[in-house]
């Protein structure tokens, strides 16, 4: 189940693009808590000690601000144009004895024994609905019993205690099928000997004049 993290965070006067660049440029990141019927309320958390909560797969938060503490859950992030780097994040509260609707993951597990078979995964995140602290981390879906042309469903899934699914039953999570070998149709592959064409060679160089003989030939024409 989803662990909770304790963060100390404090209120942000600045607003706008500028601001948030020198939070952090200080090691700060800018976020808004809000829902629950309240005010939203923009704050600013230390950077590193919000990416190591992240390390420890946190998604439920006691934010402390001041002498007031709250519940939230982690509901968006924004990274930078590479990817690296947090620069701003969704808190949304929640009542630890209302049930709420979220995504988890879905992991595959197990290996199927079975050769030239690809395994599909359509559905990667499951809609679940339950109490904030019985969030699970993943749902997991056992796939090693697989044969080829079988597919596991959302039915097929072991939900945690406490957890239901809402996506339709009927979703396919995975699906093993036959691996496509791509090969030339046996008829071009005739019509082209026949015309007396060569088969492309990707990245063949040409000899040494080739280029020079052709435009001379053509040249002669």
């Amino acid at each position: 189940m989803a662990e909770t993290e304790t963060l100390k965070v404090k209120k942000r006067e600045a607003r706008g693009t500028k601001a948030c660049r020198r939070l952090r440029a200080e090691g700060l990141i800018p976020a808004v808590i809000y829902g629950h019927g309240q005010d939203p309320v923009a704050v600013q958390m230390p950077a590193e000690e919000f990416e190591q909560a992240l390390r420890h797969h946190g998604r439920m938060f006691d934010l402390r601000l001041g002498r007031k503490k709250e519940s939230v859950l982690l509901r968006d992030m924004q990274h930078d144009a590479l990817g690296d780097d947090i620069i701003h994040a969704d808190f949304v509260r929640v009542a630890m004895d209302e049930a709420i609707e979220i995504q988890v993951p879905i992991t595959l597990k197990g290996k199927p024994k079975v050769d030239h078979a690809v395994l599909q995964q359509p559905l990667m995140a499951l809609e679940i609905e339950c109490l904030p602290a019985d969030i699970p981390e993943e749902i997991l879906a056992q796939v090693g019993h697989l044969e080829m042309s079988q597919s596991v469903s959302v039915s097929d899934l072991e939900m945690p205690d406490g957890v239901k699914a809402l996506t339709d039953p009927e979703t396919v999570v995975a699906t093993l099928t036959p691996a496509q070998v791509e090969e030339e149709a046996p008829e071009e592959a005739a019509a082209a000997v026949e015309a007396g064409e060569e088969p492309e060679i990707i990245g063949r160089e040409e000899e040494p004049g080739a280029a020079a003989d052709a435009a001379e030939g053509k040249a002669a024409e």
